[in-house]
C-alpha cells in the first residue's frame, strides 16, 4: 500500500498531466509539415501577445466564501492579471475553417483575493483556445475557452477552515465572451465577461472550489504584418463511418477521517482508494464535427461504502469489497470533434449496483477531452461528477478503436 506521501507525488504528478493534455489538445493541430524550418517564412504563425486585467466577484456559491471560513466573512473581491501568447489559424487544415478558424495558445495567470489573503498567493498557467462567432471587417466577438493548472494555494491542510481548496494545486477553468478591435499597426483591444473556476476534480477534498464572475480588458500586438489571410476550401461531403470504442481508466478518491485518535494533519490528509474500469462503445461519427453513440461501463469504486480505521497514530484504509464497489452503467455518448481531439459528453445511468448508505444519485457525469495519440488509440481525462457540478474523481484513460 502506498503511503500518504507517495499519493500525494502521485497526484501532483496527475495534475501536472492535465496541462501535458491540454497542450497536446491545444496543439493537435500541428503535424511535422506545420514545423518551420529555420529559413522559413511560407507559414509563419500569426502571434499575438496580450496582457489581461480583471476586476470581478466571488460567486456566493458554497459555506466557505458565504463566510464559514477563518475570517468568518464572506469573500467578494477577486482581481487577475495575466499574459497570453496566442496563434491564430488561418486555414491550413480543414477543421480550422469548420470552426471558423479559431486561435490557440497558452498563458500565465496572478489571481489575487483582496479580503481573503488566508487563501495563499496562487499562480496559474494555462492553455487556451479562442471561437469567433461572428467577425466584421476589424472587430469579432468570440468565445474564449482556459484550462490550466494553479499552484500555492494555502490549502486545507494548512488552514482547517479551507473547505475551497483541499490541496495547494487546483485546476483553473474559464470562459469568456468579447468583442475585439484590431488596428492597422497591430494593436488590439478587447473587453468581455466571463467566469473563472477554481478546484481540484476532487483529487483533495475538501473541494468546494471558488467560482468568479468577471469583466475582462485586455490589450494586444500582433506581430504578423500584414495579417494573414484566411484560406478557404470546399468542404468534402464526409463519409458516415461507425466504430467500437474499448477503453479503461484508473482513479483515485481521497477520504477524510473524523475521528480523534490521530493528529489534526493526518485527519485532514486522509486516504486513497483506487477505482478502475472498462467500456466499451458504439459510436457513429455522422459529421467532420460530430459523433454520437452509446456504451456500457463496468467499473470498481473502492471508496464506496468504505471505512477508516487508525492504528498507532496512522490511518488504515479498508476499501469496499469487490460486489460492494462493482457497479454497471450505460450511456449515451457525444463527441464533439476537432482534428484529432475530442469534448466528450456523456450523460451515465446505472443498471446495477450494490445498496450501501449514502449512495450517489442513479445517474453520473463524464465530462471530458480526449486526444488520438495514432489513428486508433486514444488517452483522455474525464471527469466525473453527479448533479452535474459535484467532482466525484477524475478518469485517466487509454482506448482502442475497430473500425
Amino acid at each position: 500500500m502506498r503511503s500518504i506521501k507517495e499519493r500525494l507525488i502521485l497526484i501532483s504528478r496527475f495534475h501536472l498531466a492535465i496541462i501535458v493534455l491540454l497542450n497536446i489538445f491545444s496543439y493537435s493541430v500541428l503535424d511535422a509539415s506545420d514545423i518551420l524550418s529555420i529559413d522559413s517564412t511560407k507559414n509563419q504563425k500569426d502571434l499575438t501577445l496580450y496582457g489581461f486585467y480583471q476586476y470581478g466577484w466571488i460567486l456566493p456559491t458554497n459555506q466557505f466564501v458565504n463566510g464559514n471560513n477563518i475570517n468568518q466573512m464572506p469573500i467578494s473581491q477577486y482581481r487577475a492579471v495575466s499574459i497570453q501568447l496566442s496563434a491564430q489559424t488561418s486555414g491550413n487544415k480543414l477543421w480550422e475553417q469548420l470552426y471558423n478558424f479559431p486561435r490557440y495558445g497558452f498563458g500565465l495567470y496572478k489571481p489575487f483575493f483582496p479580503d481573503a489573503p488566508y487563501l495563499g498567493n496562487p499562480v496559474a498557467v494555462y492553455g487556451t483556445m479562442g471561437f469567433a462567432l461572428k467577425r466584421w471587417e476589424s472587430i469579432s466577438f468570440n468565445f474564449d475557452i482556459g484550462l490550466g493548472l494553479a499552484f500555492n494555494w494555502k490549502s486545507y491542510l494548512e488552514d482547517k477552515y479551507n473547505l475551497a481548496m483541499g490541496a495547494s494545486e487546483s485546476a483553473i477553468f474559464s470562459t469568456t465572451f468579447s468583442l475585439e478591435k484590431r488596428l492597422v499597426n497591430g494593436l488590439r483591444f478587447y473587453a468581455g465577461a466571463g467566469f473563472v473556476h477554481f478546484s481540484n476534480g476532487s483529487l483533495k477534498v475538501p473541494n468546494l472550489g471558488i467560482n468568479v464572475f468577471t469583466p475582462k480588458l485586455g490589450i494586444g500586438y500582433n506581430f504578423t504584418k500584414p495579417e494573414q489571410e484566411y484560406k478557404y476550401q470546399v468542404v468534402p461531403v464526409y463519409q458516415k463511418h461507425s466504430e467500437i470504442f474499448i477503453s479503461a481508466f484508473t482513479g483515485w478518491r481521497n477520504i477524510l477521517y473524523y475521528g480523534s485518535d490521530v493528529d489534526s494533519i493526518t485527519q485532514r490528509k486522509g486516504v486513497y482508494y483506487s477505482c478502475y474500469g472498462i467500456s466499451a462503445a458504439f459510436n457513429y461519427q455522422v459529421s467532420h464535427k460530430s459523433k454520437f453513440g452509446i456504451g456500457v461501463m463496468a467499473d470498481y469504486l473502492g471508496y464506496v461504502n468504505s471505512s477508516i480505521t487508525s492504528e498507532n497514530g496512522k490511518l488504515v484504509s479498508h476499501p469496499a469489497s469487490f460486489s460492494d464497489g462493482f457497479e454497471i452503467s450505460i450511456y449515451p455518448s457525444y463527441e464533439l470533434v476537432m482534428s484529432r481531439a475530442s469534448l466528450v459528453l456523456q450523460p451515465c445511468f446505472y443498471i446495477y449496483r450494490a445498496k450501501y448508505p449514502e449512495r450517489t444519485p442513479f445517474n453520473y457525469q463524464r465530462i471530458g477531452l480526449k486526444y488520438n495519440i495514432t489513428d486508433d488509440v486514444s488517452m483522455g481525462m474525464y471527469m466525473r461528477a453527479h448533479y452535474w457540478s459535484i467532482a466525484d474523481f477524475i478518469e485517466w484513460t487509454i482506448g482502442y478503436r475497430i473500425r
